[in-house]
This record gives C-alpha cells, structure tokens and sequence, in this order.
C-alpha cells in the first residue's frame, strides 16, 4: 500500500471506497488531522497507538492540500464525520456485522443509534455507552466497558472521545474485545449523526476552512487547538521538507532505539540468531578484508544464517522501525525467512485445537528460538502474539472471497485449507507491508 509521510506519521494513499471493502476483514482505523499531528510530536503513548493502527487515513484538507506539493499527492481525504455514515451504508445488508458505539454526551448516542438503525432498516448499532469525563484512569470502569461490548457481540466498534483518548483507549483495550473486528477512532462523527453538531458547508470544506467553522460553533473550547497548538505544524513541515525536522527521542519506538545502538551483528545476536562466538568472528574477518565485505555477506555464505533472513534484519528491520504496524507474529517470521508457508498453516491448525499462543507452538516444535519470538515480541510488534489472522488478507483473498466471519478470535478461519491456496502471509507481503530499504550493513 502506498505511503506517505507527515512528519513521524505516516498515512496510507487511499481512497475511501478502497477502505471501506478492506474493513470487510478486520482492521483499526485512525483518521489524521493537524490537531492529531501536533500531539503525535508530544505523546508518546499517543504515537505508539498511532503506529499500530492497520489503517491511517487522512482527515484534513489543509493536510491534503500540503500533500499536493508532493509528487504522490493523497488521493482522496477521508474524514471521520464523512466514514461512519459511509460505513453503514456499505455494510447495512451484512447481517453480520453490528455496532458499538462508544462515547459523546449521555443520550447523544442512543439518538444515533436510533438514527443509523432506521436508515440500515435493521439493528445495526447494538448498544452504546457514554462513559464520564476520566474514565479512562478508572481501571474498573474499562472493565466494565469491555465487558459491556463483548456482552453486546458487536463485530465493529466507533470511538467517539477525542484525540488522544480515544486511540489510545483502543490500543490498551483492542484485544481484550472477543467479537470485534474493525476499530474506528472517529472523534465527533456520533455527535455529527444525531444531529448535535452542524457540519461545515461544502465550500468550507473543499477550502480547508472546517476549523474555522468549528470554532466559531465552540470557540472556548477549540480556540487554543486552532490559534495556538496548530500552526506550529506549518513550521514543522517546513523543516521536515528541508531535512532539518527532529522528532523527539522518547518517541522512538524500542526497535529503532536498538537499531540506533547496536550494529547489525549484536541485533542478530539478541534475536537469537548467532552465538557471540560467531558474531565476534564475522567482525574479525571484516576487519581483514579489503576490500570489505558486508556482515550480512559474511554471515550468509558461511551459512550461519539463511540470505532471507539476513537481508530481513538489514533491509526490512530498519522500514519498520520507522513505518511500525502491528501484524500477527507468523507474518514476520515469514518475512524473516523463519517459517515457510506450510509451518505457519500447522501451527494455526495446532492453534485452533489447543489454545496456545503462535510463538509457544512454534518453539515448542524446534522451528524458531524462543529468544527469537522474544525479540519480536519486545521490539519489532509487542501486540502480534493476540493479533487475529484476519489480516492475513489481500487481493488475492478479496477474489477467493474468503469468509473469514465465522471464525473465532486469534482461532483457525473455517476457510484454513484457502491457505495453503493463496497464502495469505505471502500475498499480504506482496501486497507492500514489507517493502525493503535501505543499505546492505
């Protein structure tokens, strides 16, 4: 899927028709704006949330008129006010999928309900709940919340409570949900569809003027985000067009802190890939060399590690330690040459009958190290282990039309034998969640 860069975030270029028959499989959605962006500078929690969305779509004109000086403008904004109702219209006659929605003022939520279920002619949107301010600091109370969701069975959840609460409400929370699919961060699109707030006109919108329209509808409360916190962005952009923009340190996520410290060598090493022996004797030969090879070379034809993997951790590592994605654990060990298509099926065979974790079946079968799913466990996706395989999907899936519905969380899809079909891991690859680049270590 094709990227493109804002500062530390990055957005996918894609059209909203493109996304809404993408959600048919599951995914988390955050919808950027200039306010969302000004925090990710400032939050770290924030950021990491961010970064493990599935989906992050652009929900600013001003953002996409900034991408238009660019050889790949965004192709389409997608504003959260415009994909709630978008999304239930799309999805009114799948009788599968049902609704949470989560947030806005007491009774505001109950008056979209009513609202949305009369358009779809169905119960679409099963429960709601309008939690106090604080919530989210009352441990009990999240609880509460999960609990209330899951009783609902809804397969899809909005969140409508504000950057950054409620990205990062969904982040701590996400797999706790048994039955949801799709996470949509939508901020106040449940107060635009009961009526409680005026959209802007058109023209204000295709201007990149919505702000203003909001703010002059709640001046006390937006008039610092928009005149004090938000033309920073401007500068900032500046600087990161000229290369002179430095995010903040502490934002960082653990796997570039590492790259950042440790040579290729000593990351291989505290993966589990290579003994300290064997990593002091490549470094040894290098140095006599001249001219010098590569470590990664070094390593690869003395065969202590497979070319796919070595090329894994110098190509791909340092792509996703800037562009990190939350994906399930079986697909980065196939992008690291680990597993091949058939023992990653096994394993999910093996899963669905007994319970057990991705990582746990895999070393207990001598297929990869347990420091191995440690490492990527800790630095590369510390969510993959209780990701659901759902988004093994791609294309190629979406032809088979695959119904991955019907499955139970993080357990086998009734559709297991399409796997060894169209390998799903290998056509989300293809799909470009691991492109490779990068200099040769």
């Amino acid at each position: 899927m094709e990227q493109f860069q804002f500062l530390n975030a990055s957005l996918d270029n894609i059209t909203r028709a493109q996304l809404l028959e993408r959600l048919r499989w599951g995914g988390t959605v955050f919808t950027l704006n200039v306010d969302h962006l000004k925090k990710l500078q400032q939050d770290a929690e924030f950021y990491r949330a961010y970064t493990s969305a599935t989906y992050r779509v652009c929900d600013s004109q001003v953002l996409t008129n900034l991408s238009r000086l660019s050889k790949r403008p965004l192709k389409e904004k997608i504003a959260g006010s415009d994909l709630l109702p978008a999304y239930c219209r799309y999805y009114r006659d799948k009788s599968e999928v049902t609704m949470f929605l989560l947030g806005a003022a007491p009774g505001v939520a109950q008056q979209a309900q009513q609202v949305i279920n009369a358009s779809a002619g169905r119960q679409l949107v099963v429960d709601t709940y309008s939690p106090d301010c604080g919530f989210e600091r009352d441990r009990d109370e999240c609880q509460r919340i999960v609990d209330r969701i899951n009783a609902s069975g809804a397969t899809t959840l909005v969140v409508g409570l504000g950057a950054p609460k409620q990205e990062i409400w969904i982040y701590r929370h996400r797999h706790q949900l048994e039955r949801v699919k799709v996470f949509l961060a939508l901020g106040a699109a449940i107060d635009f569809i009961a009526g409680q707030r005026e959209r802007s006109p058109r023209w204000m919108s295709d201007l990149g003027l919505e702000w203003l329209h909001r703010l002059l509808q709640e001046p006390k409360r937006l008039w610092r985000r928009y005149l004090v916190d938000g033309p920073p962005i401007f500068w900032m952009f500046l600087l990161d067009v000229c290369h002179c923009y430095r995010f903040p340190v502490e934002q960082r996520q653990p796997l570039q802190q590492l790259l950042d410290a440790q040579p290729i060598g000593r990351v291989l090493q505290r993966a589990g890939l290579l003994t300290a022996e064997r990593v002091d004797r490549a470094l040894t030969i290098q140095a006599q060399q001249q001219p010098r090879q590569s470590f990664g070379e070094i390593v690869a034809e003395r065969g202590w590690l497979d070319r796919a993997t070595v090329d894994f951790f110098v190509e791909q590592l340092p792509t996703l330690a800037q562009t990190m994605r939350q994906r399930p654990l079986g697909q980065y060990l196939k992008a690291a040459g680990l597993l091949d298509d058939s023992q990653i099926e096994s394993i999910l065979q093996e899963q669905a009958h007994t319970g057990e974790l991705f990582g746990q079946i895999a070393v207990k079968r001598g297929w990869v190290f347990d420091r191995t799913v440690e490492f990527f466990l800790n630095y590369v996706a510390p969510d993959c282990e209780t990701l659901p395989y759902s988004i093994f999907t791609s294309a190629a899936v979406a032809e088979k039309r695959v119904d991955w519905s019907q499955r139970d969380r993080g357990k086998l899809p009734t559709a297991v034998s399409a796997l060894s079909e169209i390998s799903g891991i290998s056509a989300v690859k293809q799909a470009g969640d691991f492109e490779c680049s990068g200099e040769r270590a």
